[in-house]
């Protein structure tokens, strides 16, 4: 599938819990998690854009081990 000009992948948080999806912004301050068309697993249908900075985030384990 291609993203169209009207819909763009980033980053949402949800407003009642904080948790982090892979969202696509469908509208005006309106995005919906990649996957989970019943919104948030805390209910929320409310998201908000997250900074572009934390996409910089590497999510792979970077503590030495002794």
């Amino acid at each position: 599938m291609v993203d169209s000009d009207e819909n763009h992948r980033t980053i949402a948080a949800c407003e009642q819990c904080g948790s982090l999806y892979a969202a696509l912004k469908i509208g005006d301050d309106q995005f919906r998690p990649i996957g989970r068309r019943d919104g948030c697993e805390c209910g929320s249908m409310a998201f908000t854009p997250v900074d572009d900075g934390v996409s910089d985030v590497s999510l792979e384990d970077d503590t030495d081990e002794e």
